[in-house]
């Protein structure tokens, strides 16, 4: 195995984007800014947005704080919202690299789902978000917006955050309030488990006594990780955090076998909950995939990592009888995070503003972007249908926060099982005419072809054109653990009084999430990484994933509904299903380089990679960021913007200039002799010390 990791040197780059510093991206519409122009604002305003006019360096933001200015948050294109008197902005204006200095106006702060709220009645109630800059600030603006209306009911106040209910004709004069960043929906969060109107009758009994196991029942047969277990790798010390309806009776001393042993912590975090006991069931099936122990199934039925240990978040609320999402998502991060956990799973999300990223993704990011050694997971959400009824899955359905740029979003592809869980043809479930009523879906099954992706996983690309799902994992017919409380639902079904299947992009993400804590182990303990980002663990489960294309229906062509038009990356299955075999033989038949850049690049810097390959073969080269969030006032939400570029042997250049996502890739044919690879800082407007961190992995095979 080589890892040749030769960092030849750091050097200046002059690229710049054509649309630099003139135009405006927002969710109210795109402005152009050709022309300078200083906007004339009310003697109170304090929220401004200034726009270079080419991309930004640190000197820019220097300069904006030298004339007394706090710099809020980056918007599309080279701007800043920032906080400042107008005789601030005044002067400002004379800096010749500003093109432009508008107010912060109200309507720029309303999301667009507010537009489609209450559209017959002025006076209709609705539940909103309303988002501070400053969490300091938090409690005086509560008490302006109460004294706007007796009509405000201020529900919640928390962080950054205050969730209200109010008319809609009140939207812009909350808006209008200095300090408030946006005003965006309630959404509404739900455990991503795929919902069966019933049981199939003819499914054996719950008598299992696992002598008809295939060993395709938990999903993780379809992953290979018999591959990394065979190498001694299932997770030893590594810590999962999971925030779920709970963990079984959520008592360490008294919880199903397969958990003992392996529960680091527990807390209640839902509304009103005194526990972490799971009295749904989803959360225990969760955690199973993710790391149960098998002692009931005698060692048959294992979790993906079932030698680490989770930090068990249960959710569930009393009051609500649901799922109950804290409102302060950082706190409940950051408490898995001290307790060791550097991946965290997350089986639950919104089915409405599909696509869109708005404040729980952005704190998502922020999260992330702090703690850059954590790994947040999504599941991507089971809204895919075929409503334009032409055989292929509808796009643009992945849910929130799984649109969050940083986290690893999960689909759901299909697990190999033909007895037990759900066994019937799609058109014989309910809906199926109204969601999937199209040839060939319309006839298929749900867990016959493992080259399949699920028919209700929530397909990408996001509202402003990123990859999502990144990856994709089995997510039907998953056999896994069964909570012990009273009146816990069956899923899909029970297996035995331990064990029951389900299915949904729930059951996806913690498989991909105890390949994640596996992944992390083989990079400490084999590849010389005792410190892995989470860039660098995303960048090499996308690198290793296993391209699906052409899905399967095979390559009939997309009239006839082929399933993956392209190889990857999709919106369909990202970069493929998760393949631990790959991860743990990756460099053993090829010539492999990884890096992982914890100091990063500035705007305008760049940084070059050498690979010798000894032969020719494909050239595979990722690289990922883990960014600083975006605006939730912005159409377009990359903050950090790196590119990549290879040069092969023969001096043919491989290029991506990729302004959306954070995640780039390039893959060619080279021959044998040196390949040189270049990342370069684009625009790096909000760094750490003004710099982008990121990592790298490359592969000839």
């Amino acid at each position: 195995m080589s890892t040749n990791q030769l960092l030849v040197g750091l050097s200046l780059t002059a690229s710049l984007s054509a649309f630099a510093g003139t135009e405006l991206k927002l969710n109210s519409g795109i402005i152009s800014t050709q022309v300078q122009t200083l906007e004339i604002a009310h003697s109170s305003q304090t929220e401004w947005i200034v726009q270079f006019k080419n991309h930004v360096h640190e000197s820019d933001k220097l300069a904006l704080r030298a004339e007394g200015l706090k710099i809020h948050s980056y918007l599309p294109e080279d701007a800043f919202i920032v906080r400042g008197t107008s005789a601030q902005i005044a002067k400002v204006k004379t800096n010749q690299n500003i093109q432009t200095v508008l107010a912060f106006a109200p309507h720029m702060k309303l999301s667009p789902t507010l537009g489609i709220m209450s559209a017959v009645r002025e006076t209709s109630t609705d539940t909103v978000i309303v988002s501070v800059f400053e969490a300091q600030e938090r409690a005086a603006i509560a008490n302006k917006i109460q004294k706007l209306s007796a009509r405000i009911l201020i529900q919640k106040s928390v962080g950054t955050s205050i969730v209200l209910t109010t008319t809609r004709s009140l939207f812009k004069s909350i808006a209008s309030i200095q300090g408030v960043e946006n005003v965006q929906t309630l959404l509404e969060l739900v455990p991503l488990n795929f919902a069966m109107d019933t049981m199939d009758t003819s499914a054996p009994t719950a008598v299992g006594d696992y002598s008809d196991l295939t060993g395709f029942e938990t999903g993780t047969k379809v992953m290979n990780f018999d591959a990394a277990w065979a190498m001694g790798l299932s997770g030893q010390n590594q810590i999962v955090g999971m925030a779920d309806t709970g963990l079984d009776s959520g008592d360490i001393n008294a919880i199903h076998p397969d958990f003992k042993g392996a529960v680091k912590s527990g807390y209640a975090v839902g509304m009103f909950g005194k526990t972490w006991a799971d009295p749904m069931g989803h959360g225990t099936h969760v955690a199973g995939s993710v790391l149960g122990r098998g002692t009931a199934s005698g060692g048959k039925l294992l979790g993906g990592a079932f030698s680490a240990q989770i930090v068990a978040q249960g959710m569930w609320s009393p009051i609500l009888n649901n799922l109950s999402v804290p409102s302060n998502l950082e706190l409940m991060f950051n408490t898995a995070y001290t307790d060791g956990a550097r991946i965290h799973t997350n089986s639950w999300g919104g089915a409405s503003n599909m696509g869109a990223y708005e404040k729980m993704a952005a704190s998502v990011d922020q999260v992330m972007f702090e703690k850059q050694d954590m790994l947040i997971l999504f599941a991507a959400g089971n809204s895919g249908v075929d409503h334009d009824k032409d055989g292929r899955i509808d796009a643009g359905s992945v849910g929130i926060p799984g649109t969050a740029k940083n986290a690893l979003t999960v689909g759901a592809s299909e697990n190999l099982v033909s007895v037990g869980g759900i066994q019937r043809p799609i058109k014989d479930l309910r809906g199926a005419v109204d969601s999937w009523g199209a040839s060939p879906i319309f006839e298929s099954m749900i867990s016959d072809n493992i080259n399949g992706v699920s028919m209700f996983s929530s397909r990408g690309p996001t509202t402003d054109g990123r990859v999502k799902p990144e990856i994709v994992a089995p997510g039907t017919n998953i056999l896994s653990v069964h909570s012990q409380q009273p009146g816990v639902e069956p899923l899909w079904g029970l297996y035995n009084n331990d064990y029951a299947w389900s299915g949904g992009t729930s059951m996806a993400c913690p498989l991909a999430a105890g390949a994640a804590a596996v992944t992390r182990q083989f990079l400490i303990e084999k590849m010389n990484q005792p410190q892995p980002t989470s860039a660098l663990l995303k960048a090499y489960l996308l690198h290793t994933a296993f391209d699906m294309y052409p899905g399967q229906y095979g390559e009939v062509g997309q009239a006839k509904g082929q399933e993956l038009l392209t190889t990857r990356p999709n919106s369909d299955e990202g970069y493929g299903r998760v393949d631990m075999a790959k991860v743990v033989t990756l460099g053993t038949s090829g010539v492999l380089l990884i890096a992982d850049n914890k100091t990063g690049l500035a705007t305008g810097e760049s940084a070059e990679f050498t690979l010798n390959a000894p032969a020719a073969g494909k050239l595979q080269v990722n690289i990922v960021w883990t960014d600083a969030p975006g605006s939730v006032n912005a159409s377009k939400a990359l903050v950090n913007d790196l590119d990549l570029e290879v040069v092969l042997p023969n001096g043919q250049v491989l290029a991506v200039n990729d302004a959306i996502n954070n995640n780039v890739y390039v893959q060619g044919m080279t021959g044998a002799g040196a390949v040189t690879i270049r990342v370069k800082g684009i625009n790096v407007p909000m760094g750490i010390a003004g710099k982008q961190p990121f990592a790298l992995v490359a592969s000839v095979q």
